[in-house]
């Protein structure tokens, strides 16, 4: 019997697709589950990975370290290119805690001991040095001899921890000469530190700089106000450090050289500079020069004065406090700082206004010595006066009485406007800090200020430059100028070429000066130093010059037939620092010379010359001169530095330019 056929091969359709629908499953999950590890992987992979860059990160921080480069500060010259401030080689011990290895406080008063520093040095050496990194070198002792510094060297053996090294920090090799214009460098405070931590952006990256034991910044003058192009820009070198933080190496790849400062170009002239601070020997006061037309200053001197290197390196606690406390102020730049009421100086002002008011030029009044007013006497400096005078005598002789008159004439409105437009009451900007403003009261500021009327006693008191005005140096400068230019607003500059600074504009006409009654007030000044009566006579004649037919100016010994004498117009002043009383009056006024220092009057002087072809004006304040030692008077100093300038004549030689001078100092 034979078998029974097979239908077919294939399973029912629905059975198929069940089957299918399985394997397809399956497969899913087999492939989810592959993609989940895949991914798992890749994510563990990533974690690790970042966490491996994090330990590389922190350990590179460890193994790394960036140490500031402090860069060279910009160098200062004089208009001719003179270096008035650079950088120099500083030579300084230092002490590296990390290998001190014993006891610290014992290793720097060995230092100390070696220097002849006491044991109080060597304490707060060491609280200093803890203060700072355990691996750098942390300056001990900066701004050592060549002898010091030989000695530390050859006691090195037996000094742990102890290096002698070198430093780039500023010096200023005319010391004295220029500490008040271009100030001078220091240590950054904590003050600094914090008031740059206040910075949202780089606070914390500024105050870590800051903490350089090598940086410095400006803290008076130029050096000051200048900081931004004076200070440069920071560099920066990676060093390998070993787990304690030790020096290792360097990577030279990550190094960054510091950028130098910006140079900055002076108006100043150094040899007469040095002339005009040499003129006041032990005096206190101030000097300034400025040409006529540009504005440049020739001379800011400031007497007495102190060294500016000193401060670079912290002066100590005693030399400091002598200065401070001197009476005749050192620390302070009395050229644009010191007001002074500006006394009989101030009468060219007086005699401006009261001709703008209608007062001509044979307008005479009579002095017996006094002008009674008020119900009181107001003195002239000569007892006996000077009789009828009128405003050209007045001038040349400074006649109290006919000033005190004048300005009633004028009226206190009238002077308080002259006066601001011949540059009173103005801080002028000369690219330095602490500009005194001055003050010249006038009957709106009085009654605002002092919640009174305006008297004519004032006006009276404002004849004679005395009352509440107060002027600076600088300003009588810039009057003494724009009378001389015949009425153009002159601006003073200190600063000649540097990063910002542009070439002064030709100075305007000031329109209510009027030509006419400038050129009376110079024919004024020119009778004070030059004709009988003068009050300056002694000041024209040392001046000794000659001009030769070709135009050189000359001693008068060494001039050709032909030369015409140089001369100066200007005017003296003498400004009262304290009340005389009438008993003291009725009884004699006492001398200057009986008299404290403190005590005595300031004698100023102002001028412009060469009187014929006007090129230059200056300024003289003797602080309680008293016009007691005529050789040290303010008109023979004046003499003395006009002198040189005529000779020199800075304004017609052709000055350095900064462009020139960079490019030597970067070769």
């Amino acid at each position: 019997m034979s078998k029974p056929k097979r239908v077919g091969s294939t399973l029912p359709k629905r059975d198929a697709t069940v089957i299918f629908n399985r394997r397809a499953a399956l497969l899913s999950f087999i492939g989810a589950g592959v993609l989940g590890a895949i991914l798992f992987r890749m994510g563990q992979l990533q974690a690790t990975n970042l966490i491996s860059r994090e330990y590389t990160a922190a350990a590179d921080d460890n193994r790394f370290d960036t140490r500031i480069i402090a860069p060279p500060r910009g160098v200062i010259y004089d208009r001719f290119g003179v270096v008035l401030a650079q950088t120099s080689k500083d030579y300084q011990v230092a002490v590296v805690q990390e290998d001190v290895g014993g006891n610290l406080e014992d290793v720097v008063r060995r230092v100390g001991a070696i220097l002849g520093l006491d044991a109080e040095w060597a304490r707060r050496a060491t609280i200093r040095v803890r203060g700072g990194s355990r691996y750098e070198p942390q300056p001990l002792k900066e701004g050592l001899t060549w002898d010091e510094f030989n000695a530390i060297n050859v006691r090195l053996p037996e000094l742990p921890g102890i290096v002698a090294m070198s430093a780039d920090v500023r010096a200023y090799p005319f010391d004295v000469v220029y500490a008040h214009p271009i100030g001078y460098v220091q240590k950054p405070t904590q003050r600094d530190i914090e008031r740059a931590l206040q910075d949202p952006d780089q606070g914390e990256a500024r105050a870590m700089y800051l903490r350089n034991p090598h940086v410095r910044v400006g803290k008076a003058g130029l050096e000051a106000s200048m900081e931004q192009a004076l200070h440069g820009e920071a560099g920066w070198r990676k060093i390998i450090v070993n787990a304690r933080g030790v020096e290792q190496g360097e990577d030279e790849s990550e190094r960054r050289e510091p950028v130098r400062g910006s140079g900055v170009v002076l108006t100043i002239d150094h040899e007469l500079q040095r002339t005009a601070m040499q003129s006041f020997g032990d005096q206190a006061g101030s000097a300034v020069v400025m040409d006529i037309f540009t504005g440049d200053i020739l001379v800011m001197a400031s007497a007495p004065t102190f060294d500016p290197n000193l401060f670079v390196n912290g002066i100590a606690s005693e030399p400091f406090r002598v200065l401070n406390e001197d009476e005749k102020k050192p620390l302070f730049n009395k050229a644009i700082s010191g007001g002074y009421p500006p006394g009989s100086t101030f009468k060219l002002t007086v005699g401006i206004a009261a001709k703008q008011a209608g007062v001509e030029d044979d307008w005479h009044v009579n002095c017996p010595g006094y002008f009674p007013f008020g119900g009181r006497n107001f003195h002239c400096w000569k007892r006996g006066g000077h009789g009828s005078i009128n405003m050209h005598r007045a001038i040349r002789e400074s006649c109290d009485v006919y000033f005190y008159q004048a300005a009633l004439r004028a009226g206190p409105e009238r002077i308080a406007a002259t006066a601001r437009e011949l540059g009173f009451g103005v801080a002028h900007d000369v690219s330095l800090p602490n500009v005194q403003r001055g003050l010249v009261p006038d009957p709106d500021w009085w009654f605002a200020n002092r919640h009174e009327r305006w008297t004519a006693g004032l006006t009276v008191n404002y004849g004679i430059g005395q009352g509440s005005l107060i002027v600076t140096p600088l300003q009588l400068a810039t009057m003494a100028a724009r009378i001389a230019n015949n009425g153009r607003a002159v601006v003073p500059r200190l600063v000649r070429e540097a990063p910002g600074v542009r070439d002064p504009a030709a100075p305007p006409v000031l329109p209510d000066l009027s030509s006419e009654h400038l050129a009376a007030i110079r024919l004024g000044m020119f009778g004070v130093a030059n004709e009988g009566g003068g009050t300056a006579t002694r000041a024209g004649n040392m001046i000794g010059l000659m001009r030769r037919p070709d135009g050189v100016i000359v001693e008068a010994a060494a001039a050709p037939p032909g030369s015409t004498p140089v001369q100066i117009a200007g005017k003296t002043g003498t400004a009262q620092s304290r009340i005389i009383t009438a008993a003291e009056r009725a009884r004699g006024v006492m001398r200057d010379a009986d008299l404290p220092w403190r005590l005595r009057d300031h004698a100023l002087f102002v001028s412009f010359g060469p009187y014929d072809n006007p090129r230059y004006a200056a300024a003289v304040v003797m602080e309680h001169g008293g016009h007691i030692n005529p050789q040290l008077d303010a008109a023979p100093i004046s003499a003395m530095i006009m002198r040189q300038a005529f000779l020199r004549d800075p304004s017609n030689r052709q000055g350095a330019r900064l462009a020139e001078l960079e490019a030597g100092v970067r070769a």
